[in-house]
């Protein structure tokens, strides 16, 4: 298997929605509806924003994109958030109303998912695994490379959020070193109540990490 960093291509951008919303718990069509994957498409072939190609490594196996990897350094998180939040307003075009009353429901996440992120943090926005290749060890790669990509970038920790009713992601997040710092308020949507749990890994600032085993 091997890692590869994204380019601006239709073919990606189409793995890249597809793993995105996998990796969201469908957050992006409660967001956009049907438009969700056309949104995240037009997003990654851009460059200054949170959902652009230059933050997504993919892990191809068997000539198949098996998994991805989508992080940076908060303060290129900060760096691009206008532009990030008009990108999502002029996507939404004629679901604005459904986005508001949406990020309205949703306001004490989404002040949560800004809160507590330091210059120094690279944060793990999406980790993904297609499910043919579930349960092979794939998501320690993801994490390895994590790592080796916030220490290229002088970040100290690694900053992640986690669904809390996830059991199987933070178990394996656990299992990788990470600790839980803080948790949001719980939010109510379509009947279902769920919050999310902030997760760091400090990096060791003189050891780089190992490329991860292929």
């Amino acid at each position: 298997m091997t890692l590869i960093a994204a380019q601006p291509t239709s073919e990606q951008a189409s793995h890249f929605a597809r793993l995105a919303q996998i990796a969201s718990d469908q957050f992006f069509q409660h967001l956009f509806g049907s438009r969700a994957g056309a949104v995240l498409e037009s997003m990654f072939l851009l460059r200054d924003n949170d959902n652009s190609h230059r933050y997504t490594t993919f892990l191809h196996q068997d000539d198949r994109i098996a998994g991805m990897l989508h992080g940076y350094p908060a303060a290129d998180a900060r760096r691009h958030a206008a532009r990030s939040n008009w990108l999502y307003l002029r996507y939404a075009a004629w679901q604005m109303p459904r986005m508001l009353a949406l990020g309205f429901l949703l306001r004490d996440l989404l002040d949560f998912l800004g809160d507590n992120l330091h210059d120094g943090d690279f944060y793990v926005a999406m980790l993904a695994i297609d499910q043919p290749y579930r349960g092979r060890g794939h998501s320690k790669i993801l994490i390895q490379e994590c790592e080796r990509l916030a220490h290229e970038r002088g970040c100290a920790r690694l900053t992640l959020d986690v669904d809390e009713r996830n059991h199987i992601a933070r178990a394996a997040y656990a299992r990788a070193g990470f600790e839980q710092r803080a948790q949001s308020k719980k939010v109510k949507l379509e009947g279902e109540c769920f919050g999310l749990l902030r997760l760091v890994k400090p990096i060791a600032p003189n050891a780089a990490p190992p490329a991860p085993a292929m």
